[in-house]
C-alpha cells in the first residue's frame, strides 16, 4: 500500500512536470567541400502548452583540424520568451563563446515598452603576462586574467538569431529584409521565399544564398550554402531528432 502511495506521487509529479511541456531534441553536424565534417551542434526546443513560453538552446562546437584553428572554440545561444499567436517573441537573448584561455558572455534584454534592448557583455581572458628573469638567464612564462564588463542600449528589432529561424520555420516572417538584433549597417539578411534566403555582409561584397530542406517537422532536415568562396559549398544536416512530448 506504502508503495502504491509513493509510485502515486511519483506519477503525479511526472505529469506535473512535464505534461505541459514539450521538448524536442536534434543533433547536427556541419561540413564545407574543402574539408568535409568541421563542426557538430545540438538543440534543444522546450515549449510550454499552458504558459505559452519556449525557450531553446544551440551549442555548436568545431571538430577535426578546424577545432583547432579555432582554439577548441564552442558557441552557445539561448532565446527565451513567449508564443503568441504562433509567433516566437523573445524576452531573452544569451550568446556564449568559449576558446581557449577565453570567455565572453552576451545578453541581450528586451523591452518592449520602451523599444529598445539592453546588451550586457562580459569577457575573461587569460593573456600571456611572462618576463625575462635576469639574474637566472629564463624567461619566467605566466599568464594574467583580464575580465571586462560593457552595457548599452540598442534599437529593438524583434527577432535574434534563434527567433528568426522558429519564426521562419512557423510562417511567420514576411518575405524581404529581415531585421534582427544588434545587426550591423553592413549585414543583412533577406528572405526569398519558405525555402531559401540571402546572407549579405559588407555592403554586398560577400552574398550567401541558403536553401533549406524540411519535412513538417519545424527543424530542416538540410541547410546548403552555394559556393563559400573557394571553400566550395557549406552544409548542415540533420543527425537525429527525438520529441518527448
Amino acid at each position: 500500500m506504502y508503495g502504491f502511495k509513493i509510485l502515486s506521487i511519483l506519477l503525479f509529479l511526472n505529469i506535473a512536470l512535464f505534461g505541459n511541456t514539450s521538448i524536442t531534441k536534434v543533433k547536427y553536424e556541419g561540413g564545407i567541400s574543402l574539408f568535409g565534417k568541421v563542426a557538430e551542434a545540438s538543440v534543444e526546443l522546450k515549449q510550454d502548452k499552458i504558459k505559452h513560453t519556449y525557450k531553446i538552446i544551440l551549442t555548436a562546437f568545431s571538430t577535426g583540424i578546424v577545432k583547432t584553428l579555432t582554439s577548441n572554440r564552442k558557441d552557445i545561444f539561448i532565446s527565451e520568451g513567449d508564443i503568441k499567436d504562433g509567433r516566437y517573441i523573445p524576452n531573452m537573448f544569451t550568446r556564449i563563446i568559449r576558446k581557449n584561455d577565453y570567455l565572453e558572455k552576451t545578453t541581450y534584454i528586451f523591452d518592449y515598452k520602451k523599444n529598445k534592448i539592453l546588451k550586457k557583455t562580459y569577457t575573461k581572458e587569460f593573456i600571456d603576462d611572462s618576463s625575462y628573469d635576469i639574474i637566472k638567464m629564463q624567461r619566467i612564462s605566466k599568464k594574467k586574467l583580464v575580465k571586462s564588463n560593457e552595457e548599452k542600449y540598442l534599437k529593438l528589432y524583434p527577432n535574434d538569431y534563434l527567433s528568426m529561424y522558429l519564426n521562419l520555420s512557423a510562417g511567420k516572417l514576411k518575405f524581404g529584409e529581415v531585421k534582427y538584433i544588434d545587426e550591423k549597417d553592413s549585414n543583412k539578411v533577406v528572405l526569398l521565399d519558405e525555402k531559401s534566403f540571402e546572407v549579405i555582409k559588407h555592403d554586398g561584397d560577400e552574398i550567401y544564398h541558403i536553401n533549406i530542406i524540411k519535412d513538417n517537422s519545424i527543424f530542416f532536415d538540410k541547410a546548403i550554402a552555394v559556393d563559400i568562396a573557394f571553400y566550395g559549398d557549406a552544409y548542415i544536416k540533420k543527425i537525429s531528432e527525438k520529441v518527448i512530448n
